[in-house]
């Protein structure tokens, strides 16, 4: 049975947004302090995290899955799509 995974990438704040934002991050969880509602994902990837990192660690592997398609037969139109271009 395959997973899905679900992931969040947290921008920088900007000065004024970090002294007013009520959100946490810790760990796997983004909360408001004192209240009891918190969100749990499988990976939150912190403020300084770089685009190749996200790629690297969740992206790949399903960008290979949709170029060589459901029974590893290559399917280059897949691709065309994820990248936007047309056939």
């Amino acid at each position: 049975m395959e997973r899905i995974y679900v992931t969040v990438r947290a921008r920088p704040l900007s000065t004024e947004d970090a002294k007013t934002s009520p959100w946490r991050v810790s760990g796997h969880s983004i909360f408001i302090p004192n209240n009891p509602s918190k969100f749990e994902f499988d990976r939150i990837f912190g403020e300084d995290c770089k685009t190749l990192d996200v790629y690297q660690a969740r992206t790949k592997d399903i960008v290979a899955a949709a170029v060589h398609g459901f029974n590893g037969t290559l399917h280059f139109s897949c691709l065309f799509i994820l990248i936007g271009l047309s056939c």
